[in-house]
């Protein structure tokens, strides 16, 4: 339908017959054409209206404004008729930008609270709807020649959701969908996983390049050929900074074991004893088959190692405590879980169940102060708020949480309660769960002091726990940054307020010494 045509109907409707847009039924407010009209519209061109003169506003009919004889001013239309919106003159707009309607054509519209925006995900921007029955509003006025106003951006299509940024951190343009309604704990959305510690992902392996160790494989094997060993040798070697990335540590293993067809574990037992046998077998098979062996011993039917069981399994990643369990199983034959609920206690078996669900917080999950004061809530109500401190409730908050999730909740509860939550913990928990809730808190509020006091208790306990000591020197041996803070902090916080390897010297001797001394990095 042209222009012409559309202007000749609206201001000259014909009568005795159907209406544009109802069929059959005759609309009120038709009126006939002035004598000498022809039913037909005429032909020829049609002014419009000049250069940035405004469009006709259209006005809604209704019984109360028809009109009586001929039109007066701009011709009347009906909001149930098609009215194409009339271009003013200017240069030719680009092909298919806007392309023109036709009737009965409706389209949807945007939602009316969204405001425009550009399409997304590369997707084409939906076009200008149209106006159908009962709009109250007319057409959209598109851009034209004098107007300096740029077109106004497209909706998106109403089936796609506006991104939204993620409340743990994600990226702004994730799709909102894909982010669950209440995400598990330590897996907020867009919260990048912790990577494994060195020695613990296979996948490391490919940054590290090979070592020529074929030198110092046979300084090993002479060293413990014959009779006696030379342990000195044996430290040298295997406490060298060219070992102390454990990937390279494991091609030194391989390296023997090919070369000799033995087993260097094996020929380490057989040639020393004691202290240095412990230390020189913790550090060749490197962290993660080490905490494996750590966690088989800790559970020997002849008792728990609560100690060791807790230096293994708490405040680890994700990533790590899945590494973990799956090379025990791979030694040991058995699933770590089953035999740790063969050899604690119900309420401790329930806490070390949620360490091994690998549900903690990544280390880059944020401090969320909503979050935080209604965890400070919960702790509460579940130790001081009722009679009988509910251990699990309690277990749950802090196995969920990062290091940083964890201090802050120890500054909140201060706040909030005017007392430390390490005093509340002790108060109202006794033996295992009570060490193991500790161990996290004090891990998370001073990492480098905490690691510290571990150094000390074994040290100085009488008799002395040489195992322990040594789990927990070679653990810090595998990620020296943690050491060095380690040791600093032990000359601050020691009761004796001296070096580590001042301490070293003082409590231990010969081969032994000299071993711990070198894997803390000192000199002898």
């Amino acid at each position: 339908m042209n222009l012409p045509n559309q202007q000749y109907y609206n201001q000259y409707p014909p009568t005795g017959g159907p209406s544009p847009g109802q069929p059959g039924q005759p609309q009120a407010g038709y009126q006939q054409p002035p004598p000498g009209a022809s039913y037909y519209p005429p032909t020829g061109p049609v002014e419009l209206p000049a250069p940035g003169q405004p469009p006709y506003q259209q006005q809604p009919y209704s019984a109360y404004n028809t009109p009586q004889g001929p039109p007066q001013g701009p011709p009347q239309t009906s909001q149930y008729q098609y009215q194409p919106q009339q271009y003013p003159p200017g240069p030719p707009q680009a092909p298919g930008r806007y392309p023109p309607a036709q009737p009965g054509q409706y389209q949807s519209q945007p939602y009316p609270s969204q405001q425009p925006q550009q399409g997304q995900y590369g997707q084409q921007p939906a076009p200008y709807g149209q106006w159908g029955p009962g709009s109250q509003q007319g057409p959209p006025p598109p851009p034209n020649a004098y107007s300096q106003a740029p077109a106004p951006a497209l909706a998106p299509y109403p089936s796609q959701p506006q991104p939204q940024p993620q409340q743990y951190g994600g990226p702004p343009g994730a799709p909102q969908w894909s982010q669950p309604q209440h995400p598990a704990p330590g897996y907020g959305y867009g919260v990048p996983p912790t990577p494994a510690s060195p020695g613990y992902d296979p996948a490391q392996r490919a940054f590290v390049g090979p070592i020529n160790t074929s030198a110092d494989v046979e300084t090993l094997r002479k060293a413990m050929k014959g009779m006696g060993c030379d342990e000195s040798t044996l430290i040298h070697i295997l406490v060298s900074p060219k070992y102390e990335n454990p990937w390279a540590m494991a091609q030194l293993v391989g390296d023997y074991n090919k070369r000799f067809i033995r087993d260097l574990a094996k020929d380490i037992e057989s040639e020393t004893r004691g202290g240095v046998e412990t230390a020189l077998l913790a550090l060749i098979r490197g962290p993660l088959e080490q905490d494996a062996r750590v966690l088989i011993k800790a559970l020997d039917r002849a008792g728990t190692d609560e100690d060791a069981l807790m230096d293994v399994l708490l405040c680890r990643s994700n990533a790590d405590i899945r590494a973990i369990s799956a090379e025990y199983k791979r030694i040991k034959g058995t699933e770590l879980l089953v035999d740790i609920k063969d050899d604690v206690d119900d309420t401790l078996f329930r806490l070390y169940s949620m360490v091994l669900s690998a549900t903690r917080a990544e280390d880059a999950a944020p401090v969320i102060a909503a979050d935080i004061d209604h965890k400070v809530t919960e702790l509460q109500r579940a130790t001081e708020g009722t009679i009988g401190a509910n251990a699990i409730a309690v277990a749950q908050i802090f196995t969920n949480s990062n290091a940083a999730q964890l201090h802050a909740l120890c500054e909140a509860y201060q706040r909030k309660y005017h007392r430390s939550l390490e005093e509340v913990i002790e108060k109202e928990f006794r033996g295992d769960m009570e060490d193991a809730l500790l161990y996290m808190l004090e891990n998370a509020v001073d990492r480098a002091r905490f690691d510290a006091k571990r150094l000390e208790k074994p040290l100085y306990r009488t008799p002395r726990k040489d195992r322990l000591l040594i789990n927990r020197v070679v653990s810090l041996y595998w990620d020296r940054p943690r050491q060095e803070a380690a040791k600093a902090a032990y000359q601050r916080y020691s009761s004796a307020r001296t070096s580590l390897r001042a301490a070293f010297r003082a409590m231990l001797s010969g081969d032994y010494e000299d071993l711990m001394i070198a894997l803390i990095r000192e000199r002898k």
